[in-house]
């Protein structure tokens, strides 16, 4: 049997995540606290960055301090102080025919990059898988930041080991961003399947990968889930101990008799199964914590100047760089072309970081505008009037893939006159109306379950049927299942538990 060889041409498109484009993604997501920690280790490693100071630091230096610096800086060689890394030959070839076209250029002019603006902000680069370009290498290991490790960093490298589509990690991505600092996953499926745009059946086969992970009980949408997902790690989620999570209302008001007549155990034999339940973590994910108290710091200003919503950044989350001028001097004077491949390589780095900086908070203003036009009623009147939003109704707006949006939306902070909040928090599913209006938002459903339990009777509270009603009385088409989970996200025990926690009327 006889093997032929035969040779086929195919054309695709690829996107390829060079280390500009690397650097432009992750800055875009970066809280202010990250960005600044960030900008001070590239200030300290690249010598041609430095930081924008006020006004009476801004003044440009004269002739003579610019060649004492210069003399300085290069005295005994470039490589003595900033060691050169290895390089690729695409790199060495371009720096070459940089030096033989403009032997004598400054910084003045834009030096080239290897990703244009477009690739960052145009199409979709949420799934686009990781590749270095041709002989590039990785960091250096001792380059790699340190510090505790978070429960999300520990979910992602457990991602990262499990055999998965690019569809299926992205979907683990984003049920471990919704996971609180407890381990629970905070919002409910179908919410995040809306304001994601994915199903809530891929969502649920995604969920049972992350609650695989370590540690045991994570991922869970309730008390009882988590302690049985730890039961099912220790082989243990059979009777008793399950039916005790069938009824832990009833092991929380220490009912003991009846549990012993629904079990048929003794004494002896009920406290055995108790003190296996109390061993377990009803907060797996407390175990990350970390030591260090972390500040918020707006990104953005909100505030009412005659009769309209303004938007303004926070300079001080917007740090300001440029070229050192005593380097740009340097380059144009009597300089090896070691060195002068030293600083182009340099300012190309910290071009695209300026740029990259720019853009960033470029994109952060739009994206807080956009969602101040959305919920100017929440602004005026309170959360009461909050609006349902989805992140494609911000990237339509302002013309951005829905990734850029989930990007901008994480970590950063807006200051209001009504209290400072996540990005985050103004996106949410929506109710719909019984009078057929405007569709209510999940997180002013909750808002509005809040105060009927405020002002219930003590003695009587409402049940979730009688708060479905009065909703629906409201023209919240709701039904008693959901007002029964918006009630456990907000921590408000049963109308039953309520009475007993009720103080005695003698």
């Amino acid at each position: 049997m006889a093997l032929g060889l035969e040779l086929k041409l195919r054309m695709g498109m690829q996107l390829v995540m060079t280390p500009q484009l690397q650097m432009a993604i992750k800055l875009l997501q970066m809280s202010s606290l990250d960005l600044a920690d960030y900008l001070q280790e590239e200030l300290e490693k690249n010598p041609l960055l430095e930081r924008e100071e006020g006004p009476e630091d801004t003044r440009e230096p004269s002739e003579t301090q610019k060649a004492d610096d210069a003399r300085e800086i290069f005295e005994g060689g470039l490589e003595d102080q900033f060691p050169m890394r290895p390089e690729s030959t695409d790199i060495v070839r371009e720096r070459e025919k940089l030096d033989r076209d403009h032997p004598e250029s400054g910084l003045n002019g834009e030096l080239q990059v290897d990703a244009s603006w477009d690739d960052v902000y145009g199409d979709s680069y949420s799934a686009v898988p990781f590749e270095n370009s041709a002989g590039s290498e990785a960091p250096p290991l001792e380059n790699t930041l340190t510090g505790s490790q978070t429960l999300q960093d520990h979910l992602v490298w457990q991602l990262g080991l499990s055999a998965l589509h690019e569809k299926e990690r992205s979907l683990g991505l984003t049920l471990i961003d919704a996971i609180d600092e407890n381990g629970y996953l905070g919002a409910p499926l179908s919410a995040i399947a809306e304001m994601s745009g994915v199903s809530e059946e891929d969502l649920e086969d995604a969920l049972i990968l992350i609650q695989s992970f370590d540690p045991p009980g994570v991922g869970a949408r309730n008390l009882a889930e988590c302690l049985l997902l730890q039961l099912k790690n220790e082989g243990m989620a059979h009777p008793p101990y399950t039916v005790l999570l069938e009824n832990l209302e009833d092991l929380a008001r220490r009912d003991f008799r009846k549990l012993k007549r629904l079990l048929k155990l003794d004494d002896d034999e009920l406290g055995d199964a108790v003190a296996v339940i109390q061993s377990l973590n009803p907060k797996p994910g407390l175990a990350f914590g970390s030591d260090q108290a972390n500040y918020v710091v707006p990104d953005v200003f909100v505030k009412k100047v005659d009769g309209q919503w303004i938007v303004e950044i926070n300079p001080e989350t917007q740090p300001r760089l440029r070229i050192n001028r005593a380097y740009e001097a340097a380059l144009s004077g009597n300089v090896s072309s070691q060195d002068k491949r030293f600083l182009a390589d340099n300012a190309r780095s910290a071009q695209w970081l300026i740029k990259s900086l720019e853009q960033r908070s470029s994109t952060i203003f739009r994206v807080a505008e956009s969602i101040v036009r959305f919920q100017k009623d929440f602004l005026d009147h309170g959360q009461e009037y909050l609006k349902p939003l989805i992140l494609k109704d911000v990237a339509d707006d302002i013309g951005v893939h829905e990734s850029t949006t989930s990007r901008v939306t994480s970590n950063k902070y807006m200051h209001t006159p009504r209290g400072i909040f996540e990005l985050k928090f103004f996106f949410s599913s929506s109710l719909g109306s019984q009078t057929g209006g405007e569709n209510h938002s999940s997180e002013a459903v909750k808002y509005k379950i809040r105060k009927l339990v405020d002002s219930e009777p003590a003695n009587r509270p409402f049940s979730d049927e009688k708060l479905a009603k009065l909703l629906q009385e409201q023209g919240i088409d709701v039904a008693r299942r959901t007002v029964a989970k918006y009630r456990d996200a907000l921590n408000i025990p049963s109308s039953s538990r309520r009475k007993q926690l009720a103080p005695k009327v003698e």
